[in-house]
């Protein structure tokens, strides 16, 4: 068992997220939450047409909003998911009119308010050349136009939520360091790191493999 029962994984574009949550999840034999996207054809759009963000961010919400309804029906004694409820607010501040970033930011605390709440976050950090990278390694056509300075600033839109966060704790940890050749090392350092008391604070975290 682990002290925490439900850990977001977060981070930007082509971070790692679904991979490391995936693992962890397996590893630690939890629920596994993983976000629904591909069905969101306003995001495609966005991608095209920047005017598409607040249907895009309303779909996902609404999406998003559904599935947490469905998965919370059942009983889980322990969570690991590759993204926070709420993240909707940390896309549509960067990218929103204040107007219609307010009209988001109502909505999304009217349909998540009664929902569980995470209690620890996993941020992961990666250059931002390395998430071009995994971007287009994966191969999702819509997402190869997606540039060097719109990930910077998804970057910088993060940094600015994680200053403000103190409902849980938020583990950095360098996404490089994550290396799934050395899966018995991996789980036993995360089996530490999230055996760990933490004060609700960013806090970054070394894996150090090599010491494992």
């Amino acid at each position: 068992m682990l002290k925490y029962k439900h850990i977001i994984i977060e981070g930007n574009i082509g971070a790692g997220k679904t991979t490391l949550a995936t693992f962890l999840s397996k590893s630690f034999n939890t629920s596994l939450l993983l976000e629904e996207f591909e069905e969101n054809d306003f995001l495609k759009e966005f991608y095209k047409n920047k005017d598409f963000i607040l249907h895009a961010e309303v779909q996902f919400i609404l999406d998003r909003s559904k599935q947490l309804f469905l998965f919370h029906k059942d009983k889980h004694d322990l969570i690991i998911s590759d993204y926070t409820p709420t993240k909707s607010l940390i896309f549509s501040k960067m990218n929103l009119e204040k107007a219609d970033y307010l009209l988001v930011e109502q909505l999304v605390y009217s349909l998540y308010k009664t929902l569980p709440q995470p209690d620890l976050m996993i941020y992961l950090n990666r250059p931002v050349s390395k998430l071009k990278e995994n971007i287009l390694q994966r191969g999702r056509e819509y997402e190869t136009g997606i540039s060097h300075e719109y990930l910077q600033k998804v970057e910088d839109a993060y940094t600015d939520f994680l200053k403000q966060q103190q409902d849980y704790p938020v583990l950095m940890v360098d996404a490089e360091e994550i290396d799934l050749n050395q899966k018995e090392k991996l789980l036993k350092r995360f089996k530490e790191v999230l055996n760990t008391n933490y004060e609700n604070r960013v806090r970054k975290i070394e894996l150090n493999l090599e010491k494992v």
